[in-house]
């Protein structure tokens, strides 16, 4: 049985935090992971993932850093900023350093300038002064394949930069000369749109674009269904049905209602509606504070009125009742469209409707009109 410390550990809904089980992305998973089994330049070694805010894209990062390690690659992970390009140099050395505790010996002059190393993965004073992020991790991809090992990068929080610019751009010099390395980048949508957009990057454009949307209420029941077993926490089956519809498939809700119900109940209690009513009380200001206000703060007042329009239609929405709530008509409204899509705050399901890709967003907008 769990400790009592442990039980609280099942659910993490904390952005950029880690959950105790990773469900309901197996397929992207394994998509990328055999990529790392393809030959260099494989698409599938080039990856984007493009999701809202709590759609679990740090986590899945995480997930792949663990798994890209036991399949033979060193991984540097980073949010990306301006000194990102130093700080994956730097991970993919302190990463790797683990592989060649056996290279004690430091090499002195000529050897050491033209192997671009003093000992293991740390550079010559000579590198260090002369070579760019490029030829530094070329060097690095060369020294770690003695090893039999691959290189990882993986970035989150992607967006258009002179830092983003320089590692993607090295990426691709890196693949066209056969070096063992793949990437994969994490971002909402309309950051990866504008970094896709950028005269640049344009080559990625044909790297593997994944969008993560909502997991299966099914799989997010079954998870519970242990979670709480494990918590040595009694639900009935109404409870548990209520609980998994109730985060309507969005990860981060997930973590959240499972968390608080476990806050209330405690090990070794009972869950009861009323425990239930105080998890999704709890769960929905958090959304509010963590999700839907960053994804409403940078909107314009008439993307606002759009979507409190597109709220008072109900769970879909079609363009004509849309314009009718608007009172707009033909084009006008396809520019609030196209963005919001963008930014991924919509989506457009089947031609002519619209739907909000963040559960319960609706319900908040139409609390801002009262």
């Amino acid at each position: 049985m769990e400790s009592s410390e442990s039980i609280y550990s099942l659910f993490q809904p904390t952005f950029g935090n880690r959950p105790e089980q990773y469900i309901g992305r197996d397929g992207v998973i394994e998509q990328f992971m055999s990529g790392l089994r393809e030959p260099v330049g494989s698409r599938n070694r080039c990856t984007l993932f493009l999701g809202q805010r709590g759609m679990g894209k740090t986590a899945l990062l995480l997930e792949l850093s663990d798994r890209a390690s036991k399949a033979g690659f060193v991984v540097a992970r980073v949010t990306a900023h301006e000194g990102m390009p130093s700080a994956i140099i730097e991970q993919f050395q302190l990463n790797g350093s683990q592989f060649f505790k056996d290279e004690k010996r430091k090499l002195t002059g000529v050897t050491a300038g033209a192997l671009g190393f003093s000992f293991g993965l740390t550079f010559s004073e000579a590198a260090e002064r002369q070579y760019g992020f490029r030829a530094k991790m070329s060097l690095l991809c060369d020294k770690l394949e003695e090893k039999g090992k691959g290189a990882l990068i993986l970035v989150d929080e992607v967006r258009t930069s002179a830092a983003m610019r320089e590692v993607a751009s090295s990426y691709q010099e890196l693949v066209g000369d056969r070096k063992n390395i793949a990437i994969a980048m994490a971002g909402l949508p309309h950051a990866v749109s504008s970094v896709l957009n950028d005269s640049v990057l344009t080559f990625l454009n044909r790297a593997t674009k994944v969008h993560l949307g909502l997991i299966s209420t099914q799989l997010i029941r079954a998870y519970y269904e242990r979670a709480f077993k494990t918590a040595d926490i009694a639900v009935s089956d109404d409870l548990l049905d209520r609980a998994a519809l109730a985060t309507r498939g969005f990860p981060y809700l997930m973590q959240l209602i499972g968390y608080y119900i476990i806050q209330y109940t405690g090990k070794g209690g009972t869950i009861t509606d009323a425990i239930m009513d105080k998890a999704e009380k709890a769960a929905t200001k958090d959304m509010e504070d963590n999700v839907f206000k960053p994804i409403l703060t940078p909107l314009s007042n008439n993307d606002l009125t759009f979507l409190q329009a597109l709220a008072r239609c109900g769970e879909t929405a079609t363009i004509s009742q849309l314009q009718a709530k608007l009172g707009k008509r033909g084009p006008a409204i396809q520019p609030y469209r196209k963005r919001l899509i963008d930014a991924g705050v919509i989506e457009a399901p089947r031609r002519g409707e619209l739907v909000f890709a963040v559960p319960y967003l609706a319900d908040y907008l139409l609390t801002l009109l009262k």
